[in-house]
């Protein structure tokens, strides 16, 4: 059996496990795993697939005697989040592999238009940064900022990586100056594992701050906000479909377009993205967004006067 059959399986199988619960019996899930046309249909082979999701991934898949089905086992301490982030990472690699595996597959890319990376610099910094979150201890490094002269030293807590717009992120505790921050991966010089231990796992502080941001500033003067927007009618499908943050709902609605309200850090990012709709999206709320990015649009104008 391919490495992508074995995946797909995998992947069907957690599909039907995860929450919410419906313990689907052992029939119902070889069922569907022939409805997507996945060879080996034996009760043997869905055992032997429930050990191999266990020694892989580290997850476990478990029967309900009462509920007659089968679910996946969550530790009391296991945060639902991660289990979301590892799947999203799985299918991703379903994807990479539908692709990569066809015994055609330097034909296939007559076919497809990938979006370029050329930022992508720093990704060498991935195994001892991984090393550093998976063993909890201290990382040092030099970080020179885009508009800093020389590099600075840091040692710090490391918390998770971050993707965000086509770059990678080190998230990290400064004890120093008691803050989360954050480090481009293509900025960091010289990253080393240190042998101390890191002196408090701040991550489920970090995600919930993290949740009220755009992007992946969080600063010091971390202030959430009520924004409200107006997105008129050709840009309303667009707002609808992908939100700008997912705190985002509609509160008004006629012809001419959507209102919508955000409950969301007010930075840097947030009025790129406003200012990314052009014409199409008005602030309405806060008054001192909507003056920022008036002002901004002001700028914008002058540089394009005769």
């Amino acid at each position: 059996m391919s490495q992508l059959a074995i995946l797909r399986r995998h992947l069907t199988i957690l599909r039907l496990v995860q929450p919410p619960f419906l313990y689907p019996s052992k029939a119902k899930i070889l069922e569907r795993l022939q409805d997507e046309e996945l060879d080996s249909l034996s009760p043997r082979t869905f055992d032997r697939d429930k050990r191999d999701i266990e020694d892989f991934y580290g997850i476990r898949v478990e029967y309900c005697s009462r509920r007659r089905g089968y679910y996946l086992h969550q530790p009391e301490d296991e945060d639902l989040s991660n289990f979301r982030q590892f799947f999203q990472l799985l299918e991703r690699s379903e994807r990479l592999a539908f692709l990569t595996n066809s015994s055609d597959a330097l034909r296939t890319s007559k076919y497809l238009l990938l979006e370029e990376s050329p930022n992508q610099q720093g990704l060498q910094h991935l195994p001892v940064l991984w090393e550093a979150l998976r063993m909890q201890r201290q990382v040092s490094f030099s970080y020179q900022t885009f508009h800093s002269p020389k590099p600075k030293p840091y040692q710090l807590d490391p918390l998770m990586l971050l993707e965000y717009r086509n770059r990678w992120y080190l998230a990290a505790w400064d004890a120093v100056g008691k803050r989360f921050k954050t480090f481009g991966l293509e900025r960091i010089q010289e990253p080393r594992l240190t042998a101390v231990p890191v002196r408090e796992d701040r991550r489920a502080e970090f995600l919930v701050l993290k949740q009220d941001a755009l992007g992946v500033y969080i600063g010091p003067d971390h202030e959430v906000a009520d924004v409200v927007l107006r997105v008129d009618q050709i840009m309303s499908p667009y707002v609808r479909t992908v939100p700008i943050h997912h705190s985002q709902t509609v509160v008004a609605e006629d012809e001419t377009g959507i209102t919508v309200a955000l409950r969301i850090i007010v930075c840097k990012e947030l009025e790129a993205a406003i200012l990314g709709f052009g014409e199409h999206v008005e602030v309405l709320e806060p008054v001192e967004l909507r003056e920022r990015i008036r002002e901004r649009v002001q700028q914008m104008v002058s540089q394009y006067r005769e």
